[in-house]
């Protein structure tokens, strides 16, 4: 029999930096330096004091491999996992990572951090990081488009983990040179520890920054554990008790066919999304829209009545107009379109948490409805990936009536930021920090990143 994860590890292991084509080469320096920047972010942001403070926690003791590396002004050292961990926790912090609607999740905040540390330590080249990444996110896709949006939506399992440590295990496999063998083993050991819910959404908890992080961690561990001759199932993802069954939705359905399909051709890294708004993705059309109708009516808080939301059950479930959390805020419709339309922008944790004070935000709030919409519900069934699709129809106190329909939003495959758009965004992601002194440097470094041998200088800022 022809098992999934044989084919899987096999175009790991032998795919090489001129099989790739040029857009894949392009996307791969795209969401490196897109999560190089959230996590220069995090690394100086609030949660950063808790972040670190757990670091401090690990026990790093006597080890034979290299130790690793904090991103910072300083030279701090610590155990791989430990700065593997804080790194995908920070670089999810901004809530601006990379998304791939199609298997739904954020591969970029677990799969970059883990990158940019196994490639310090093995001294890998700019080339061997772009072949790396490119392979890991065709792992991430096409497991989670398999299961995916049934895995998600009816059992609540984040792909960010689940596909991620898998994703994890092929990456580092990737860069430390394994065997087939080995790839095969780790990513099916890998497979039968991984996991990762959405419980955190309905309450704004922490547990959204560690998802990607526990998935590189499985992925580390499994990988070592592979290299000491453990071996993992054949059948891990197709198999009886496997993979897809484990994870595929209360219907039933689970898309195993096209796994394997053009592996090698269609590069699932050129698909991926850029966020433009520090919230979930789901509610990204939402907000587009919001700030469409703002610029072309120039639209203040004072002059709107009312604002209906009209969309789908998927973004409907994230009505909630008074959030108690910052993560609860930026899963709420309500505070972050009143916050999109007082602002003109909703693209920092720090504008919603000074917003949670606000009488004219508050205000604002009382007035927006979120409606189930059957259009949209009828929209979303024919095309299934665009989520996010919403109509917002907004009333002023003078009486005038406005509607803008959002499909997709802005950063996916039919919207793309491109290199101009996500250097803006870069550069906001650091500002402040003391990374925004390098940053023409350090976007230098990453938009050539196929002519560098040395990439030590994005860990010294």
């Amino acid at each position: 029999m022809n098992y999934l994860i044989y084919g899987l590890a096999d175009y790991v292991v032998n795919l090489s930096y001129g099989d790739l084509s040029e857009t894949a080469v392009e996307a791969g320096k795209q969401v490196i330096l897109d999560s190089y920047g959230n996590l220069l972010f995090g690394r100086y942001c609030e949660t950063s004091e808790k972040i670190l403070k757990y670091a401090e926690l690990s026990d790093f003791g006597m080890k034979k491999e290299k130790s690793a590396c904090f991103i910072g002004e300083e030279e701090i050292f610590t155990d791989c996992e430990t700065a593997v961990f804080a790194h995908t926790m920070m670089a999810r912090c901004a809530d601006l990572d990379d998304g791939y609607r199609h298997a739904m999740g954020h591969p970029g905040s677990g799969l970059v951090p883990l990158l940019l540390t196994m490639a310090q330590q093995y001294q890998k080249d700019g080339k061997e990081m772009i072949t790396s990444v490119v392979a890991a996110y065709d792992i991430y896709a096409r497991l989670g488009e398999a299961v995916n949006p049934y895995m998600y939506r009816e059992r609540g399992f984040d792909a960010t983990g689940v596909c991620g440590a898998v994703a994890a295990a092929a990456l580092i496999s990737k860069i430390i040179g394994a065997d087939a063998e080995k790839t095969k083993n780790a990513m099916g050991i890998a497979s039968l520890f991984t996991g990762g819910l959405i419980e955190y959404q309905n309450d704004g908890t922490s547990g959204k920054i560690m998802c990607g992080g526990w998935a590189a961690l499985t992925g580390i561990r499994a990988v070592r554990l592979a290299s000491c001759g453990f071996t993992g199932p054949d059948a891990a993802l197709e198999g009886k008790y496997g993979f897809f069954q484990a994870f595929k939705g209360v219907s039933g359905h689970c898309e195993t066919d096209y796994v394997l399909s053009n592996l090698g051709k269609d590069f699932k890294i050129t698909d991926i999304y850029f966020k433009r708004h520090a919230c979930q993705r789901g509610l990204h059309a939402v907000l587009d829209a919001i700030l469409e109708l703002r610029e072309s009516y120039a639209l203040t808080p004072e002059l709107v009545k009312t604002i209906d939301i009209r969309t789908s059950s998927f973004v409907h479930r994230l009505s909630n107009p008074f959030p108690q959390t910052a993560v609860g805020a930026q899963a709420s419709a309500q505070f972050t379109s009143a916050v999109a339309l007082k602002y003109g922008r909703m693209d920092s944790e720090t504008l919603i948490v000074n917003s949670f004070n606000d009488d004219e935000i508050q205000s604002l709030v009382k007035r927006i409805t979120v409606t189930k919409d059957d259009e949209v519900e009828e929209y979303l069934d024919k095309n299934p990936t665009h989520f996010c699709a919403a109509k917002v129809i907004l009333e002023t106190y003078s009486g005038s009536l406005y509607q803008e329909w959002v499909p997709v939003p802005l950063g996916d495959v039919e919207t793309p930021f491109g290199w101009d758009m996500l250097k803006v965004k870069f550069d906001q992601l650091v500002a402040g920090t003391p990374g925004e002194k390098t940053k023409n440097e350090k976007y230098g470094l990453l938009r050539n990143l196929e002519k560098v041998s040395d990439i030590s200088a994005l860990f010294r800022l």
